[in-house]
């Protein structure tokens, strides 16, 4: 039979606590307010380096992406949020089949809950830790299993700027 202390229990009770604990948690939750408005990609990094069989191993995917779909298309787009919840992709008409191609959508609907911001296209949803904010920045993180290339899991690092 074992026998729990009150130490014993605390020390148990305390462990619980700390691995129910998230990191996508810490921190204040987004203020979505300061979310409205048009945002640009500026930078897109993977930890560990991603695998493409074309253009080989890269930390900085935003340049792989241009690389693959075209700079004109991913480098001037720009993220609309609006106040009512929809998301829109603004590019040229010639970059919106390449767009919707690349990330799934170029019309979906957004919400925050906590310090998470969540993307819900047509096909897809996407969820995304604001892991930094401010009026004019944003940066988000998501973790993904890249299977076809490289078999990694991927810390993706998206930072935004105000436009």
């Amino acid at each position: 039979m074992i026998r729990l202390t009150v130490l014993g229990a605390c020390k148990l009770l305390c462990l619980v606590l700390l691995a129910g604990c998230s990191k996508e948690d810490a921190g204040p939750a987004i203020n979505a307010a300061q979310v409205v408005g048009s945002w640009q990609i500026t930078k897109i990094t993977a930890d560990p380096a991603v695998t493409s069989p074309t253009y080989g191993t890269t930390t900085d995917v935003l340049q792989l992406y241009q690389q693959n779909i075209g700079k004109d298309c991913v480098g001037p787009t720009r993220y609309e949020f609006a106040a009512d919840g929809a998301l829109h992709l603004t590019t040229s008409t010639d970059c919106q089949n390449k767009l919707n191609s690349l990330f799934g959508f170029t019309a979906a609907n957004w919400h925050t809950t906590g310090r998470q911001l969540r993307v819900e296209g047509n096909y897809d949803a996407l969820s995304y830790t604001v892991s930094e904010q401010s009026p004019q920045t944003m940066v988000w993180q998501r973790t993904e299993y890249n299977s076809p290339y490289d078999g990694k899991t991927h810390l993706y690092t998206i930072t935004l700027s105000k436009r």
